[in-house]
């Protein structure tokens, strides 16, 4: 009898000790759950990216004896985030403008991550000074105004634009890591070394401000630094003469230029036979065969050398804009084609074997 109750106790305990386990795996899961839903949350949390509504405004009176007069504000926004421009406005409340007929006046507005610099290029006209171009890196926004008078009149005409303009300023634009933002305004006037304005300007942006690691902000910082050295003075561009313009196709990547044919307008000429079909209008034509179509894009991507016959004799009927689309595709090619192609053949572990 007594060793019957000693092991209906030890049953009893063992049966405890395990709703204890149970209980304390249940208590943990519980909480193991609560970590993670606040994992979650903390994520989301992170995640969550704040649009930040910026409305600033430069009112004051500023002079000038040199033509020029350069006002700006500093906006300081959140460190250690990657910044969109979501949408951009800007208003001139105090409309400046040409005052009476001796001014040829005009003013440049920008938003830029750095402050800006002038240049030795001219806005408008000789002797307005010039900031850097609405397709700089640096510049976030741009907008000028120009106005003059006329004649004898009081109210002077104005020409004023945007960059980006007023539908793309709406969406999503520039990206931009570096915590401040420039608000500036440039004064130039052609007409007036000397001059004093009452400026009012206001602007307002919705700037996005999300995550980003250590690495892509400092990159970020880095690539902004080297883009806003400013170019003091842009000489940029080709000047092509018109006559000149005709013979300037990239050429050389279908066998060599050929400015002598191209420059050429009499429709009889080599050249003009060798950039038109020579199929005339309701003229039936003689179909390729795959053969002269090979021949022909074989002889487009030979380089023809020699005084006499710089680009060949082959013409195969085959035009120059034909030879121009076909070159950038390597899957057309000019040498026999296998009759048949070799079938694939795959290892055990699926791979195909490559011969």
């Amino acid at each position: 009898m007594k060793v019957t109750k000693v092991i209906s106790l030890c049953e009893k305990t063992y049966a405890i000790a395990q709703a204890m386990d149970n209980f304390s795996a249940w208590v943990r899961g519980q909480l193991l759950a609560t970590d993670e839903k606040e994992i979650e949350l903390a994520k989301k949390r992170s995640d969550i990216m704040p649009i930040h509504e910026i409305r600033e405004t430069i009112q004051l009176s500023g002079s000038t004896t040199n033509g020029v007069l350069q006002m700006q504000k500093r906006i300081e926004i959140q460190s250690g985030k990657r910044h969109t421009i979501n949408h951009i406005d800007f208003f001139d409340d105090g409309l400046v403008g040409a005052t009476n007929a001796n001014q040829d006046f005009g003013y440049q507005v920008y938003v830029s991550n750095y402050p800006i610099v002038l240049t030795q290029n001219t806005f408008h006209q000789t002797g307005m000074v010039a900031g850097p171009l609405a397709g700089d890196d640096l510049v976030l926004f741009k907008a000028n105004s120009l106005s003059y008078a006329v004649g004898t009149s009081p109210n002077p005409n104005y020409q004023r634009q945007e960059f980006p303009n007023q539908f793309l300023s709406s969406a999503p634009t520039f990206n931009f890591y570096m915590p401040q933002l420039y608000f500036t305004v440039v004064f130039t006037d052609v007409t007036n070394d000397t001059f004093s304005k009452n400026v009012a300007m206001s602007l307002y942006m919705a700037v996005e401000s999300s995550n980003c690691d250590a690495v892509e902000y400092g990159i970020g910082m880095l690539r902004e630094y080297n883009q806003n050295q400013a170019m003091v003075l842009r000489n940029q561009g080709v000047v092509i003469d018109q006559a000149e313009i005709i013979g300037a196709m990239p050429m050389w990547q279908i066998g060599g230029i050929r400015p002598e044919f191209m420059s050429q307008n009499n429709i009889n000429t080599l050249g003009q036979q060798w950039f038109y079909s020579q199929a005339g209008y309701g003229e039936g034509e003689n179909m390729s065969t795959s053969t002269q179509v090979r021949a022909g894009l074989k002889a487009a991507r030979t380089m023809a050398f020699g005084v006499a016959t710089p680009f060949g004799s082959r013409v195969d009927e085959i035009p120059d804009w034909f030879k121009a689309i076909a070159k950038p595709f390597p899957g057309l090619e000019s040498g026999p084609v296998r009759s048949q192609f070799p079938p694939l053949k795959f290892n055990d572990n699926g791979n195909t074997l490559m011969f």
